[in-house]
C-alpha cells in the first residue's frame, strides 16, 4: 500500500475524525462495517446476501493491498469504531497502469459532514503524489445525484454512461456513470509530447 500519513479533522458537525490507511488487524471491523453499509446503502452493486467475505479473507485482501504500492485502503474512524472507506486499486493491465478506479462509502450518520469530500481529497493529493498515475476513476448510479455532485465538487467529469446496467430487485433499471479526474501533469512530463 502506498505511504499514507495517518491525520485527524473535525467535520462541519464537530465531530473529531481519525482518517488513517486500513491495516490486516482492522480486518474484522472493516467487515462489520462492511456489512452494515451493504444493508443500508441503496447504490452498491454488491446486496448484503451476495457479500460473503470472512474476516479471514478481507484480512489477506489488506495484506495483498499493503503489499501494492500503488493502491490504498484508507479508513475514517469515529469514537473508535470505521465510519468512512475508501479503497482504490491502480490498473494492473500496462495499457491502463496510468489509471485506477476506487470506491467510497460512509456511514449513514456520518453523511453531509464533509467527511466525503475530505476522503475524496486525500485520495486526490495521494495519487497526485504518485509519478506513474495520470487518472482517478469511479462508477456511480446515476440516481446517486449526492454522490456525483460531491465527485463534481472535486473536478470529476462524467466521462461514460452505461444505460440499464443495473437492474435492481423491483425491476427498475438505473444507469451507470462513470467518472474520472485527470490528474495534474507531474514534474518534467509537461513537455512530453
Amino acid at each position: 500500500m502506498g505511504h499514507y500519513n495517518k491525520i485527524h479533522f473535525t467535520d462541519k458537525r464537530g465531530r473529531d475524525i481519525v482518517l488513517r490507511a486500513a491495516t490486516s488487524a482492522d480486518a474484522e471491523q472493516v467487515l462489520a462495517y462492511n456489512r452494515s453499509i451493504f444493508q443500508e446503502a441503496p447504490y452498491l452493486l454488491t446486496t448484503l446476501e451476495e457479500f460473503t467475505i470472512t474476516a479471514e479473507d478481507e484480512r489477506r485482501w489488506i495484506e495483498d493491498i499493503q503489499q501494492d504500492p500503488d493502491s490504498l485502503i484508507l479508513i475514517a474512524i469515529y469514537e473508535g469504531e470505521v465510519a468512512g472507506f475508501l479503497d482504490f486499486q491502480r490498473g494492473h493491465r500496462r495499457r491502463i497502469a496510468h489509471t485506477g478506479s476506487f470506491s467510497i462509502n460512509i456511514r449513514r450518520d456520518l453523511r453531509g459532514g464533509g467527511l466525503g469530500t475530505r476522503m475524496l481529497q486525500e485520495l486526490i493529493t495521494w495519487a497526485t503524489a504518485r509519478p506513474e498515475l495520470e487518472k482517478i476513476w469511479l462508477q456511480v448510479f446515476a440516481t446517486n445525484q449526492p454522490a456525483i455532485s460531491l465527485y463534481e465538487s472535486q473536478g470529476f467529469v462524467q466521462d461514460s454512461l452505461m444505460e440499464k446496467q443495473i437492474k435492481l430487485e423491483n425491476g427498475e433499471y438505473v444507469d451507470l456513470v462513470g467518472m474520472g479526474l485527470l490528474l495534474p501533469p507531474k514534474t518534467g512530463e509537461e513537455n512530453k509530447g
